[in-house]
């Protein structure tokens, strides 16, 4: 059976931003189909929410008129209206320098741990999204909605010009699709630049890394083993299990984000060179192989079991990458398509959540019209210069792990970037030609470069301290006008209460 159709728009890929662009789109007026090759529920990582997230989502539920989904915008709305969809209690950042073949031991001054809130408490918290739940649950939405969604369908472009012509085979059937425009959300599938043959732009790109990661089960708080060497727990700002939590490693970095149901999210993200290759040995015993390095992790994932993927540990090769084109005529690629960089600051939910509107309000107001190509190509610049100012902030903290009083202040901008964006949003509501994260700031943009090189200088002269604090002042002095947060405070001992906006 053949099922022959016809859209405005047709999207790839279902999950949260293909879901959420089809279901905006529809809500505009277009005709949408959302395809994908796969079906949900189904393990994804890209799981850790931020403000700028939740400030968006928000928006776009009031804007659009989809009250459904303004409660994952917050911890306690979530938690009361939608309890059997799993998250995390996310309050914030925490970091914690470890060193190999040592037992974690936190320092009275805390110079080895940075906390960063990110909310004043648990009910106005961000999240952690379990993917299989949240996507199937926005599939779902698109579904009830009455937007045709094809899923487990290979899809085979006959025409892209003028119109797209596209041929579906799913099970007991086969689609027939004609669509004007077509946006890519398969992410790392990457199925519009592998079809179009676009180049991969990933080896200009300074971060080199590649992960292993999976979901545990039986995973120790990391607050228990602090609690159990009499760790001053007390002054943290929030409960560290409870936020996007970092070990800082020799090899690069681990995450572990909880959910509610007792799953912990954890994957090792490594640092890579030009030169490096995938190890010989199997994913779980490089996995097994680094916990063993690291005393207090090999302690806290003693009893850990793996529950997702079924079969084995996923790993990566080298995770950047960034298509050459990112929009054209009659096409667009969602910013997780487009480019990735690395999770370190959990922007990725942000960006997507942000490209998802500048996107649907572009194609609102300019579609049919000779000014869509312009604003496709403005999309595909922000989309440029995110990736860009993600990719400087994330090398250099690379650069500045493995001297923790150099990483904590070069993290503050990120801390900087984010809390003003966040304050922009709020004084001046969305503005599609605006960047997040300070991205298309040329005054914030000169700042980073400026305060890279100085931190290569400082590395070069770490082993002094007065080399660490004069660090830390030009830092602070640096972001000033980008900091009404508390940034860079050398009283707050690395425990930062206060950094959250108050969000409507």
């Amino acid at each position: 059976m053949t099922e022959r159709l016809s859209a405005d728009i047709a999207i790839v890929g279902a999950g949260v931003g293909g879901s959420l662009l089809a279901l905006l789109l529809n809500r505009i007026g277009f005709r949408v189909v959302l395809l994908d090759r796969g079906r949900h529920p189904r393990f994804a990582i890209g799981e850790s929410s931020t403000p700028i997230a939740d400030l968006v989502l928000r928006d776009l539920a009031r804007r659009y008129a989809l009250p459904r989904l303004a409660p994952l915008s917050r911890f306690g709305t979530w938690k009361q209206t939608y309890p059997q969809l799993t998250c995390g209690l996310k309050r914030g950042f925490s970091y914690f320098h470890q060193r190999a073949g040592q037992p974690f031991l936190a320092r009275a001054d805390h110079g080895n741990e940075l906390l960063v809130a990110a909310s004043r408490d648990d009910a106005h918290a961000d999240t952690h999204w379990l993917r299989s739940d949240v996507d199937s649950f926005l599939a779902n939405e698109v579904q009830d909605a009455g937007i045709p969604y094809f899923d487990q369908t290979e899809i085979i472009i006959r025409e892209k010009s003028p119109t797209w012509q596209l041929a579906g085979n799913r099970p007991g059937m086969c689609l027939d699709l004609r669509a004007t425009f077509l946006v890519d959300a398969s992410g790392t599938a990457a199925f519009l630049p592998q079809a179009l043959s676009l180049k991969n732009m990933g080896e200009t790109m300074r971060t080199r890394s590649r992960a292993i990661f999976a979901h545990f089960e039986r995973v120790a708080p990391w607050q228990e083993l602090l609690a159990k060497q009499g760790a001053d727990t007390q002054a943290h700002p929030f409960r560290c299990d409870a936020s996007a939590l970092h070990q800082l490693l020799e090899e690069g970095w681990m995450w572990q984000l909880r959910f509610e149901n007792g799953v912990t999210s954890a994957g090792f993200v490594l640092e890579t060179t030009a030169q490096s290759r995938l190890p010989t040995v199997s994913p779980e015993e490089e996995w097994q192989g680094l916990l063993d390095r690291y005393p207090s992790l090999h302690q806290q994932f003693a009893s850990a079991r793996r529950v997702a993927p079924a079969t084995e540990l996923r790993r990566t090769g080298r995770l950047q990458r960034r298509w050459e084109r990112m929009t054209g005529t009659n096409w667009a690629l969602l910013p997780h398509t487009a480019g990735f960089v690395d999770p370190l600051y959990s922007v990725g939910l942000a960006q997507t959540l942000c490209g998802v509107e500048r996107l649907a309000h572009l194609l609102e107001h300019h579609w049919r019209r000779e000014s869509l190509h312009g604003y496709l190509q403005q999309y595909a610049n922000l989309v440029e210069l995110e990736l860009d100012l993600i990719d400087e902030l994330v090398e250099g903290s690379y650069a500045a792990r493995h001297i923790f009083d150099l990483f904590v202040p070069f993290s503050m901008l990120y801390f900087a970037a984010a809390t003003t964006y966040e304050q922009q949003r709020l004084q001046a509501g969305s503005q599609p030609g605006r960047a997040c994260w300070c991205a298309n700031d040329a005054n914030f943009r000169r700042i980073v470069r400026h305060l890279r090189r100085k931190l290569r200088g400082a590395l070069a002269h770490a082993a002094s301290p007065d080399v660490t604090h004069v660090f830390f002042r030009n830092v602070a002095n640096a972001i000033a006008p980008y900091n009404s947060a508390g940034l860079c405070d050398p009283e707050a001992a690395n425990m930062y209460r206060y950094t959250a906006v108050d969000l409507p």
